[in-house]
């Protein structure tokens, strides 16, 4: 029994890294550069004084957008739809999207309903 236990834990655990690294695969971002490892263009969105910095962006199918933390506050990045939806960013933290289809998505910070951005994906 005590076997039994301690192979499904085992399996349990490695079930879980095969899940998250799958879902990080090609994900990884050069906190030297800014650019995702494994990708096309990468635009960086700072987020400074309750605000997105640029608001608006302009990319192409494909391309990732990085927004960074730079408050002390914690700030979101969020659409109505969920297509984005990074969670709470303390100071420091990003959180990137590669977009794949084309359209206009608007964001706002679902801590502070006054910040708001846009990307546009041709």
């Amino acid at each position: 029994m005590r076997k039994l236990k301690l192979a499904f834990i085992i399996l349990a655990v490695l079930a879980v890294l095969t899940i998250a690294c799958s879902q990080t695969a090609g994900q990884a971002t050069d906190k030297t550069t800014g650019r995702t490892q494994g990708s096309g263009k990468v635009v960086a969105v700072a987020i400074k004084g309750y605000k997105f910095a640029p608001a608006e962006v302009n990319i192409k199918k494909g391309e990732t957008v990085v927004w960074t933390n730079e408050d002390a506050a914690t700030h979101t990045v969020e659409t109505s739809d969920g297509t984005l939806k990074s969670g709470e960013l303390v100071t420091g933290a990003a959180f990137q999207h590669t977009f794949t289809k084309a359209g206009k998505y608007e964001y706002v910070c679902g801590l502070h309903s006054n910040m708001h951005g846009s990307v546009t994906v041709q």
